[in-house]
């Protein structure tokens, strides 16, 4: 539940800069005495300003309020499977620092502990921006993480195992910081809530189609937080019938198994080793929209199992909209566009009515939905 800060800093957001304590009331749905003690100490702490207008009526004049933007900043990082993503926003996540590195092979927990550190302080220092102003930081893992606890549990993708359990609090000692931890597709999902082309949608799910294949969800305005015993949104441990190979998760059969990039690739390798050219993901998409009958098979199945794993997905949570993400999620790209067209064959009737599109927050969508929720968190 956030608090009543964000609260209020969410409606003078939203209200452009130009709400009143009477719109904040009636947007917050706080009690009167409540909003205005809250509204006056983000005045007085210099994280609102008041912007007097003149006016020709009569009676006292309405105060606008307005988000000091340069008031605070907030980190977001995301750890994917091949690259992290790094980045600082203010007071209204304009992004005023952005990066992108490979995702270091994970070895050990203290290796690990001083990667993230360097990377924050690399970053920092290439920014120019004060650490000072600087609330919180939010992590994202393509991975498994028990946010309850604060505890980084695995990344398969990346080699970190199951049961790694690296608390986040050493991170965040080395850094000076607080931090946030959360799931990828969990952060991606928030980014889309605030952010993106379906802004304020109560009911909205991303997917990740990448290295790993994932899912964050936001079901009446709520965002589902995944916990490594009560999983949220993992379509890519989705079990497909059929499908022999095994997960970094350990189980047999696993969606991504067969259609994360680095499977496809795998795939391609034991299907046609005579093929070399195609063993990548990248490959494979470009030679099957060429129509190559080789790529063709193994894309198309890749798709069917992508189809399945989408459409349980619009059962379960009968979204208003669905928003794509990752590598693999191209408009031209052979994967996409079959795996939309299977999805169309299988869905109900009652279920087409669903918006459906590529995210426009690009590559850091997860980054900022880190940041955004250190904020709801710490601020």
């Amino acid at each position: 539940m956030p608090s009543h800060n964000v609260k209020v800093m969410d409606a003078v957001r939203n209200g452009k800069n130009n709400a009143s304590k009477k719109d904040i009331q009636q947007t917050t749905g706080l009690s009167w005495g409540t909003m205005c003690k809250t509204t006056n100490s983000l005045l007085e702490r210099g994280y609102l300003f008041a912007r007097r207008e003149k006016t020709n009526s009569p009676g006292r004049p309405v105060v606008p309020l307005c988000v000091n933007p340069d008031s605070a900043l907030f980190c977001g990082i995301d750890i994917g499977a091949s690259t992290t993503k790094t980045l600082f926003c203010d007071m209204n996540f304009n992004v005023l620092h952005r990066d992108e590195i490979p995702t270091e092979p994970y070895t050990e927990p203290e290796r690990f502990r001083n990667w993230i550190s360097a990377i924050f302080e690399q970053e920092l220092r290439e920014s120019g921006l004060d650490k000072e102003k600087l609330h919180a930081v939010g992590l994202a893992v393509s991975g498994n993480v028990d946010s309850e606890h604060g505890i980084i549990v695995s990344g398969g993708n990346f080699g970190m195992k199951y049961g790694a359990d690296i608390p986040v609090e050493g991170i965040a000692r080395q850094i000076g910081k607080p931090i946030y931890a959360v799931t990828t597709q969990a952060a991606a999902v928030c980014a889309e809530y605030h952010f993106g082309k379906r802004a304020g949608c109560g009911n909205l799910v991303s997917i990740g189609l990448g290295v790993g294949i994932g899912s964050g969800i936001v079901t009446n305005h709520m965002l589902l937080i995944s916990h490594p015993k009560r999983p949220v949104g993992y379509i890519g441990h989705i079990l497909i019938p059929g499908n022999r190979h095994l997960c970094t998760c350990g189980f047999t059969g696993c969606l991504e198994s067969y259609s994360g990039a680095n499977y496809l690739a795998a795939i391609a390798a034991e299907t046609i080793p005579e093929r070399p050219e195609l063993h990548s993901a990248a490959a494979l998409d470009r030679a099957a929209a060429q129509g190559d009958p080789d790529a063709v098979a193994i894309m198309t199945t890749a798709a069917s199992y992508n189809a399945a794993g989408i459409a349980a997905m619009i059962q379960l949570y009968a979204p208003d909209a669905i928003l794509f993400s990752g590598g693999q999620s191209k408009r031209d790209g052979f994967l996409f566009r079959t795996t939309l067209e299977k999805l169309a064959e299988i869905l109900p009737p009652e279920r087409r009515n669903c918006f459906i599109d590529i995210t426009n927050l690009g590559t850091h969508q997860s980054a900022l939905g880190a940041a955004r929720l250190a904020y709801e968190k710490f601020f």
